[in-house]
């Protein structure tokens, strides 16, 4: 497509003032100029009558998708899309999301406390790497922990947690992952010392060589313990896991060390189970429901581990949006977030879970700054993105839950299932338009 071509869908998205239109416009006047591309050379475009007409126009109408794809992007051309699908929305849907949205930064916030003070387990799914999520937390926390909020079940082990939330800084090695020592200390500011606030519930990811190296100083004779240090010496990677967890396996264990509720030495057992099941492709599934199943054995540990009868705590949950899902989740997986819904039933309490997405913006892991735009990830995002009247926006999306499925299941387009799903999986999103890198 020329220069000069791809200057005209440009200007066109723009009104005479030269202020840009909205999204649902300017996909609109680009959808036209594409129309108009394929125009008959002579002004009036007749239609295809023969086999050999119907394929030269597929053709040539192929040609022209790839040099739309070229200029405006994947993301316009997912765009218009999207904008095709939307207006196939009935307009009770539409009128439902303009009617549930809420500004985080006002009504949305007294939104998610008034659900934390009628709801027992609070779980949050996040993103990963972003400023956004630890503030939402730090000013949200001081009117949960009024409300009975005791504690906060993390993406991060125990051994992660107990050095973050007990261990000074520069008395023990430095953690990492997706918690900092600053947002431990936010959430234990109103606990007492020997409070454990933060509830490590994952495998350790990112550094299995310290638990390595912290079980072989509690025993020094143990010479299985003792290979391991030395093959970690340099660091972990997973290449390393099918030898480390038959040494693990093999070592006596004669000296453990409970940390944070959770032995020491069962949880790099586990770590090093799943990392061994990662590295072959046939068992990604299994890795994958170990550490859900791990997550859901560790919560519970922790749950009965804090419970009194007279004073039933609530729960805070951080961890990936991923893993806070009700039902099963997309890689077919029974989440953390559906056995706790679940398990609170079975205890007569009840869950609200809230998740996020970014449309634009930078966050950063391990020293990695990624796109966090999630747009062009599921439909329903792009959708929530576009409608967004706010900087953070939160959608309340259990009043969409009957209106969606009263659509045949014969009938719902790619953007209707794609909302039943999100809207079944949780109570409400929250749409940040910008999110920025993680600070440390």
């Amino acid at each position: 497509m020329s220069d000069r071509v791809c200057w005209n869908y440009f200007r066109i998205a723009r009104n005479p003032k030269g202020a840009p239109l909205s999204a649902e416009k300017e996909v609109s006047l680009r959808g036209r100029q594409c129309l108009r591309v394929n125009h008959h050379p002579f002004g009036k475009r007749r239609e295809a009558e023969t086999k050999e007409e119907k394929a030269a126009y597929a053709i040539n109408m192929s040609r022209h998708l790839h040099s739309l794809i070229s200029c405006w992007g994947v993301a316009t051309v997912a765009s218009l899309l999207l904008y095709g699908q939307a207006r196939q929305l009935d307009d009770p849907v539409l009128a439902t999301l303009a009617l549930h949205q809420y500004d985080l930064e006002g009504n949305g916030r007294e939104f998610l406390l008034d659900e934390a003070h009628k709801n027992d387990f609070f779980l949050l799914g996040e993103l990963h790497g972003d400023n956004e999520i630890p503030v939402l937390i730090r000013e949200l926390w001081a009117r949960m922990w009024k409300e009975g909020y005791r504690h906060v079940a993390a993406e991060v082990s125990p051994w992660a947690a107990y050095q973050l939330e007990k261990v000074p800084v520069g008395k023990g090695p430095e953690v990492q992952g997706l918690w900092t020592k600053r947002q431990a200390d936010d959430v234990h500011a109103l606990a007492s010392p020997q409070t454990n606030v933060l509830w490590g519930c994952d495998m350790e990811e990112e550094q299995p060589q310290l638990l390595i190296w912290e079980l072989a100083a509690l025993n020094p004779n143990d010479a299985s313990l003792k290979r391991m240090v030395e093959i970690t010496k340099e660091g972990y990677s997973r290449g390393m896991a099918s030898d480390l967890l038959k040494l693990a396996l093999e070592s006596q264990g004669g000296r453990d060390l409970v940390l944070n509720d959770v032995s020491l030495r069962q949880n790099l057992l586990a770590t090093l189970q799943i990392e061994k099941d990662r590295t072959s492709p046939e068992a990604k599934m299994i890795s994958q429901n170990e550490r859900e199943r791990l997550m859901k054995e560790q919560f519970l540990a922790h749950l009965h581990k804090s419970s009194l009868p007279r004073t039933p705590a609530k729960v805070l949950l951080r961890f990936g949006r991923n893993h806070l899902h009700r039902g099963y989740d997309t890689r077919g997986i029974s989440t953390l977030g559906n056995f706790v819904a679940e398990h609170a039933i079975s205890q007569g309490k009840k869950v609200f879970n809230v998740g996020a997405f970014g449309a634009g913006g930078k966050a950063t892991l391990m020293g990695e700054t990624f796109d966090a735009d999630e747009r062009q990830d599921e439909l329903a995002f792009a959708l929530l993105a576009e409608k967004a009247k706010y900087s953070a926006t939160l959608y309340d999306l259990r009043p969409l839950r009957q209106l969606l499925h009263r659509i045949p299941q014969e009938k719902r387009s790619q953007l209707q299932t794609n909302l039943i799903y999100w809207a079944d999986a949780y109570d409400a999103l929250i749409c940040y338009k910008t999110v920025t890198p993680l600070k440390q």
